[in-house]
């Protein structure tokens, strides 16, 4: 067991119900997030992409299944035991580099657009590079947890920064360099939080982030090409920076309140993927400022209530956990919505709960699951110390 947690500093003093609380709380915008994703994957679909299918109703379907498949998985991941799912961080990290390379391999992995991330299993496709998300929290809180004195030798943490660089360069290498990058960052902030000394993680990553860098501009031209087109988006309007024009131009129409549910115009195959990676660019147009303004109130609730989640840990492994489930899915949310607003260089990431797509629900279902799992078993924070207590009037 890890060592336990000392007295929360986040959240103050509580009543002996608010672990509780933290946790439905979690669960409700959880499920309100999946029940928008199923309205908007239909209002997306049923008129726009599917033009060219003769089953209007054939991606709300399979939105339903995924959100129901998503349902379990949070019912399960909310009913784990956490410290089983500490004993089983290596072997889970090891199936997922085992699928990462499975993935690469022809006639196993499915390639779509120029990129080999897909297999397919009962009729259906799933990304390992998903579930490389939760393994990497799972692995780096594991090995963390309780091994400060430890962690600050170099031999005591390489065995973690290699199976961490690992895991990201076979992500890169199909290509995903964005959710590379994501795991990079996670697992940083981890093991840093963990007690590996940053001069450790210089020396280690520094070496393994230039090669990446290499890969990427030897390899992958298209990210060249989509910054060059962030900077200058009239240079190639019709090619690289055309589907965030398009975004832009459906959240700038939507005005204040939106033109109502499945009245978006950029869905009519102005705009592609709108179900998927732009589907932000449709709240802005159906839903309005308001609509938009609501959607992130709601990632913002979830990110607070992890938040808690992480102050009320129990151990240090529950605490770093939450700590990396937050930054996957508070990152992750924010990189869609600042591709979608023209923030930064496009880039192909979901928003969580909500986009179409089975992989990216069942990963955020199971950290919302695993958030409001170690909420209701943390203790309620005492009160915080004196330094940091609110002053009395």
């Amino acid at each position: 067991m890890s060592g336990a947690r000392g007295p929360g500093v986040f959240t103050g003093r509580a009543d002996d119900g608010a672990p509780a609380a933290t946790a439905t709380g979690i669960a409700v915008v959880a499920f309100a997030l999946m029940a928008l994703g199923v309205v908007l994957v239909y209002s997306s679909t049923s008129t726009g992409i599917a033009l060219k299918a003769e089953d209007a109703t054939l991606f709300l379907r399979r939105q339903l299944l995924w959100a129901a498949l998503g349902a379990g998985t949070f019912v399960l991941a909310r009913t784990t035991d956490l410290d089983a799912l500490r004993r089983r961080a290596w072997p889970l990290l090891g199936l997922t580099a085992l699928l990462l390379v499975l993935v690469l391999v022809p006639g196993i992995g499915k390639k779509i657009n120029g990129a080999r991330r897909w297999i397919r299993v009962a009729g259906l496709n799933g990304q390992p590079s998903e579930l490389a998300k939760l393994a990497v929290c799972v692995f780096c809180a594991a090995y963390a947890a309780g091994r400060r004195e430890h962690l600050a030798r170099l031999r005591g943490s390489l065995p973690a920064l290699g199976a961490v660089g690992l895991v990201a360069g076979l992500v890169a290498v199909e290509p995903d360099m964005g959710t590379s990058l994501l795991l990079l960052c996670v697992s940083t902030s981890l093991l840093l939080l963990g007690g590996v000394p940053f001069r450790h993680l210089l020396l280690v990553g520094a070496p393994g982030l230039l090669v990446l860098v290499v890969f990427a501009a030897r390899k992958l031209a298209y990210i060249g090409n989509r910054i060059q087109a962030f900077l200058d988006p009239s240079a190639d309007p019709g090619g690289v920076a055309y589907q965030t024009r398009q975004a832009v131009i459906a959240i700038g129409s939507g005005g204040p309140f939106g033109l109502g549910l499945g009245a978006s115009q950029q869905k009519l195959l102005f705009l592609p993927d709108v179900h998927t990676d732009f589907i932000f660019a449709l709240v802005g147009e159906e839903l309005g400022f308001v609509g938009a303004l609501a959607v992130l109130g709601a990632f913002a609730a979830l990110a607070v209530l992890g938040m808690q989640a992480v102050d009320r840990a129990r151990d240090d492994f529950g605490f770093l956990l939450a700590t990396g489930l937050v930054l996957v899915l508070g990152v992750q949310s924010i990189l869609n919505v600042a591709v979608a607003t023209a923030t930064v260089p496009p880039k192909g990431i979901a928003l969580p709960f909500v986009s179409f797509g089975g992989s990216q629900l069942l990963m955020a279902s199971c950290a919302a699951g695993l958030l409001a799992k170690v909420a209701a078993e943390g203790r309620c924070p005492r009160p915080a110390p004196a330094a940091l207590a609110p002053v009395s009037a």
